[in-house]
């Protein structure tokens, strides 16, 4: 009996902790989220807004100037969907000093029951934005320490480091031809406290006008164990290809 129910036990365990096709899911639908919210507050944080803007006409935005301190409010109340089609909903609050150097700015990220397509998010996002780095293209540094909950109250907490380089669409006046180039690593850990790394091995491909990451890789480790997710050859079609630590290779779709 007792060596039953710890072989039960070990199998639970290893179930519970496996890097699979579902982690794989879940790591990829986090990094979509992180990066709308990048998109997000990139735009916000423009003082001289371009013809056609990424932020969508149902959010309301205010903004306060205090103790030397910009205070920004996006507001999407309800449900906002933005123009990649991704749904959003409650607030993103931004927080940076007045700008004294426009070359640099640091922008404080908050949340407040803030939601993407029914994922609430929590935490704090902490981001220094260059107006050109050494290419002379424009470019974000993220640290990112959030908390997702999905709606079947799947918890994940994130970790890491996320550079978001604009490389196509700079100065074209709408955002619909904006690319990115993201770089980075982290580390997630789910509700049982298992944890994963990300590390991006292959620079990924956003285009701002497509809900989906349309091309790279990032290579998921636990323990020993290691796989790899690559995102495709560029199509917008929200699919991606996992590779397990066997070798193993399944086509997993993304919400």
């Amino acid at each position: 009996m007792t060596a039953c129910q710890n072989e039960t036990a070990i199998e639970t365990f290893e179930k519970e902790v496996a890097i699979d096709d579902q982690l794989a899911k879940r790591s990829a639908e986090i990094d979509l989220i992180s990066d709308d919210i990048g998109l997000i507050v990139d735009e916000a944080s423009v003082e001289a807004k371009s013809s056609v803007s990424f932020l969508p006409t149902c959010v309301t935005i205010t903004t306060e100037i205090s103790s030397g301190f910009t205070q920004r409010t996006l507001d999407f109340g309800d449900g906002c969907e933005l123009p990649n089609g991704n749904v959003v909903s409650g607030i993103i609050m931004m927080s940076h000093a007045v700008v004294v150097n426009p070359a640099t700015r640091e922008i404080a990220v908050t949340f407040d029951n803030f939601t993407r397509n029914g994922v609430l998010v929590e935490g704090t996002r902490s981001l220094e934005r260059i107006a050109s780095n050494d290419a002379g293209n424009p470019q974000s540094t993220a640290q990112v320490n959030m908390q997702v909950t999905w709606p079947d109250e799947t918890t994940a907490t994130r970790e890491g480091v996320r550079v978001s380089e604009w490389i196509e669409g700079i100065g074209s006046g709408t955002w619909t031809d904006n690319v990115f180039s993201i770089t980075g690593n982290a580390t997630t850990t789910g509700r049982l406290g298992n944890t994963h790394a990300a590390t991006i091995t292959t620079a990924l491909r956003r285009e701002a006008i497509c809900a989906f990451i349309v091309s790279g890789t990032v290579e998921l480790s636990k323990n020993d164990n290691t796989g790899t997710l690559a995102y495709g050859d560029g199509t917008c079609d929200g699919e991606a290809t996992w590779t397990n630590p066997n070798g193993e290779t399944v086509t997993i779709y993304l919400d």
